[in-house]
């Protein structure tokens, strides 16, 4: 046991006993208190969340309230005003903007009613009336400025069958408008439209607008329009004629022998000119030079060379009608000339026909090379190269112009383009 007669032993006892008591004190009490004060706190933050939420309500309310006092303005009187006056003074308004735009012959009736109770009437009216493409505008541009809970659902037009309008001499329509008219309760009966308020002013750009509309000829017969005035001082300038062509003109008349040698017999008709001529020489057509490369008595055809191409003329024929001849893949050969098959030896060779097929459909040489691969050759303004010989594919491959084409056997092609 402990003595408490010494005060040192005493003192140590009563400090403990109080750290002792300070725990009690710590694990009972300050839970408690930590606790109340978590619970006040998340009350305090909910209460802030509701007082946003009042205030945001209380703002969307002044917001809907101010739309609602907007849409009572447009609307025309529902409760507070009897329907059916409420529906007579709109048809009165809208029977005075359609009489102020023009319009005539009218007929407005209401074609549908629905709602519902305290909240809203709305109705569908439908308005038949006659007048030219300017009158009708002009009703549709009083109609839309006007700031009345309303809406153009549709516009039908359609010829009329009473003659043109007797003022203007345009021609005249009959339309019908079909509008929805929406009514809202609590509307002052001041707001009730009346027959004196249509809307008349027009701004500069909407008087533009309906003279443009109004000038459109729509189902009148059609005028040209008035010539335009040029200035007199100046003289007319006359377009240069076209450029003549000779080449229908210019016909080979006779393929003949003389001296032994082939000669040709050119006739240019517009410039009355007449041109005998051998192998090799030239003349002229209409400011381009023309040489006779090869002439063809039995086959009565003349080969000339003129603007960069060759060219085939037969017996008769004008230079309009000539025919340029072409190159042929004709098939594969071996090194002596006879035809490549698998049991040639050495490497193949291709052979290639310039010529073109005469009217008999026979296919007539005018030149004609056999060609190992990497071999060249010219044709027509271009070097063509032989790049690969393909006897099992039956077809090779011709470098020209930067180009690479293939070519199977029987195939013709150009400087330009594989056939």
């Amino acid at each position: 046991m402990v003595d408490i007669s010494n005060p040192q032993k005493r003192e140590r006892v009563l400090v403990i006993f109080a750290i002792l008591a300070l725990c009690v004190i710590v694990v009972l009490v300050l839970p408690g208190q930590f606790t109340e004060l978590t619970v006040l706190k998340a009350q305090r933050e909910k209460n802030q969340e509701k007082i946003a939420e009042l205030e945001s309500h209380a703002k969307n309310k002044d917001e809907i309230q101010a739309r609602l006092l907007s849409l009572q303005n447009q609307a025309f009187a529902s409760t507070g005003t009897p329907r059916t006056t409420a529906v007579s003074n709109y048809q009165n308004w809208l029977m005075g903007l359609a009489g102020g735009a023009g319009l005539g012959n009218l007929t407005l009736r209401e074609t549908r009613a629905s709602g519902v109770k305290d909240i809203y009437d709305k109705s569908v009216f439908t308005l038949d009336a006659e007048g030219d493409l300017g009158q009708i505008a002009e009703f549709l541009r009083r109609f839309h400025r006007t700031d009345y809970l309303h809406i153009m659902l549709s516009v039908s037009p359609r010829p009329s069958t009473r003659s043109p309008n007797a003022n203007a001499g345009r021609a005249s329509f009959s339309v019908t408008f079909r509008i929805e008219v929406l009514a809202l309760p609590q509307v002052r009966t001041s707001n009730v439209p009346s027959a004196d308020n249509a809307a008349t002013a027009s701004t500069d750009e909407e008087r533009q607008t309906l003279s443009t509309i109004t000038r459109r000829a729509i189902l009148s017969e059609y005028a040209p329009p008035p010539p335009v005035q040029t200035n007199t001082n100046v003289e007319p300038v006359t377009p240069p004629p076209p450029d003549f062509n000779h080449t229908r003109f210019c016909v080979v008349t006779a393929v003949v022998m003389s001296d032994g040698k082939p000669q040709c017999w050119i006739r240019n008709h517009s410039e009355d000119q007449a041109h005998y001529l051998f192998e090799g020489e030239s003349f002229m057509l209409d400011r381009t030079s023309a040489t006779v490369r090869k002439i063809e008595v039995l086959a009565g055809r003349v080969h000339v060379a003129a603007a960069g191409g060759v060219y085939s003329i037969g017996l008769g024929k004008s230079f309009a009608e000539a025919e340029d001849p072409t190159y042929f893949f004709t098939g594969f050969v071996d090194a002596d000339g006879n035809p490549w098959t698998v049991e040639s030896l050495g490497e193949p060779r291709c052979v290639i026909v310039h010529g073109y097929d005469d009217d008999n459909g026979n296919q007539i040489e005018w030149a004609k090379y056999i060609l190992s691969a990497e071999a060249s050759f010219p044709m027509a303004e271009v070097t063509a190269t032989v790049r690969s010989v393909d006897p099992t594919a039956r077809q090779i491959q011709l470098e020209a112009a930067g180009a690479v084409y293939t070519i199977r056997v029987n195939g013709s092609f150009s400087e330009f383009a594989n056939e």
